[in-house]
Parts: structure tokens; C-alpha cells; sequence
């Protein structure tokens, strides 16, 4: 089990965010923004720079977030619908996605497998569509095909693509998500399993939603959270996931990839620094013998 920081959540500069990361004596990161870009689009300079602080530092990008099918995705058009303006919406809304869909499996996702071949990443962190506001459950079966194509455009540049469990999503908690995944069932098709994400979503993470992806993982996001008593949630610096178990469990499946701090909370340096040491720990009590 290896640890790497998003280079953003510590700073919008990667140079400053890698610099701070090996300081702390991590040398390998998740990339995905740069300032108010994000990768692959970003300039010819700012690659550059980014070459020069990853061998200034002996660092390595190891994963990097795209965005990829961050939109929603509802059901498909019907003709169904008898009042001619909310038919006209419905169809404006399925068409407007069919696009952003061949625009990221055509455009975004070639470049994103560039970007990644030239910094030496392996793993491509994507999404599995928004609902749009629909209920959870089984998504559209036109789902299933656009990610399995996007699987094949990974396996063709050699890389892994890992959809990542987010609240709001199709691919939302464990079970949701490893159901779309095994049905899928495609060799460079995995999670990025995100435990706080799901935890949002409504989940119990560890132990049940980790049963359901148990052998899925191929990249792990460290956040934490709890429930308010209003019933809502929030990202807290350490909550109510039972992290402690999650990473003994990881460990003793013989995980061997990699868990990204990503604790989106302010202020970023001293939330990274307590997540950082907070993971070190725990990952040390999961490699010691049981008392």
C-alpha cells in the first residue's frame, strides 16, 4: 500500500504542492488541477514546468483527474410525453449529453492518455455520470456500453481506468458502483474507491460497502466524514468512517496501490499535513501484528 497527495488540495501550484509533498516524504501525486485549468488542458508552459519541478524533486505523477464524465446522464429520450415543450427539454437534455459523451470518449480521453503517457502516470481517475437529479439505482444501459468503450480506449494506451464512487452519481456507494463494474467486467475497469464520497451518498462504507468492491480497487481517495444531527453530512478532518478497519482490511486483501490524501478542507496545508500523518498511522497499525 503506497500514499500520494492530490497536488491540489494542497495548492493550486503544483510546484509548490510537490515541493511541500517531498518535504513531507512523499514523491508520488495525484494531478489534477493547475490553478483554474485542469489536466490534460493545460499550456505548453505549464508542462514544462511541471517536468522541471517532477525531476528538480524526483517526484512522480501517478494518477491523474480529467473530469471525465463528470455530467450527468439521465435515461434515455422517450417520445412519449405528450406536452410538446417538455418533450422538446427532455430531448435538449439527452442530446446535449450524447455529445459531452463522444466529445470526452473521442477528445478528452485520447488527450487525457497522452498527458498521462508523457508524465509516466498509470491510472486515469473518471467518473460514472451524475443522475441529474434522479433517484439512485440501475442506470440507463446506454451506460454501461460508453463506459466499456472508454475501458477499451484505456487498454489500447495501457492504463487503468478507475471510476470513482461519488455522491449524486450512478456510481455512487459500494454496492452501486462494483455492480456496474462487475457487470462491465472489463480488465482495465476498476474503482477508485472513495469512502468519504460514499459515506455522503448515504453508505456505510467499511465494512458494508467494502464488502461489495472487495477486490475492485484500484486506487483508494482518504477523506473522512460524519452525519450532523439534521441528518446531513459533512467533510471533517477525522469522522465517523471507520478508516482504521478500511486500511487493515485493504491491507490484509494485499491492496498494493495507492491511497490519495484528498481531504478538501481548508486551511489545505494543515489539513494535508494532519490527513498525511493520520494515514501514516493507521497504515502502520494495519502492516503490525494484532495484539
Amino acid at each position: 500500500m503506497k500514499v500520494c497527495i492530490v497536488t491540489d488540495e494542497i495548492s493550486a501550484d503544483p510546484e509548490t504542492a510537490i515541493e511541500l509533498g517531498v518535504d513531507w516524504g512523499v514523491k508520488d501525486f495525484e494531478l489534477r488541477g493547475y490553478y483554474y485549468d485542469r489536466v490534460p488542458e493545460i499550456s505548453n508552459h505549464q508542462r514544462q514546468r511541471l517536468h522541471e519541478t517532477l525531476d528538480q524533486y524526483d517526484a512522480r505523477v501517478v494518477a491523474v483527474s480529467p473530469g471525465l464524465f463528470k455530467f450527468p446522464f439521465t435515461r434515455p429520450y422517450s417520445e412519449s410525453i405528450p406536452l410538446p415543450w417538455l418533450d422538446r427539454i427532455f430531448y435538449d437534455e439527452w442530446e446535449n449529453s450524447k455529445r459531452r459523451i463522444e466529445e470526452h470518449l473521442k477528445v478528452l480521453l485520447p488527450k487525457t492518455i497522452d498527458f498521462a503517457h508523457e508524465f509516466g502516470a498509470k491510472s486515469i481517475v473518471s467518473f460514472g455520470f451524475s443522475r441529474g437529479g434522479l433517484p439512485a439505482g440501475d442506470p440507463p444501459d446506454e451506460l454501461y456500453d460508453y463506459l466499456y468503450q472508454a475501458a477499451e480506449v484505456a487498454r489500447a494506451g495501457d492504463l487503468q481506468l478507475v471510476i470513482e464512487t461519488e455522491v449524486g452519481f450512478w456510481a455512487d456507494t459500494g454496492e452501486r458502483t462494483a455492480s456496474i463494474i462487475r457487470r462491465i467486467s472489463h480488465p482495465n475497469l476498476r474503482i477508485n474507491w472513495d469512502p468519504g464520497n460514499s459515506f455522503l451518498e448515504g453508505d456505510i462504507p467499511f465494512p458494508d460497502g467494502y464488502q461489495h468492491v472487495r477486490g475492485l480497487v484500484g486506487h483508494v481517495h482518504f477523506k473522512d466524514a460524519r452525519r450532523m444531527p439534521d441528518g446531513g453530512s459533512e467533510l471533517v478532518a477525522e469522522g465517523q468512517i471507520d478508516w482504521a478497519g478500511q486500511i487493515r482490511a485493504l491491507y490484509e486483501d494485499g491492496y498494493d496501490g495507492y491511497v490519495s490524501i484528498e481531504s478538501h478542507l481548508r486551511p489545505k496545508v494543515a489539513e494535508a499535513i494532519f490527513a498525511l500523518n493520520r494515514l501514516r498511522n493507521l497504515i502502520e497499525a494495519a502492516e503490525s501484528p494484532l495484539q
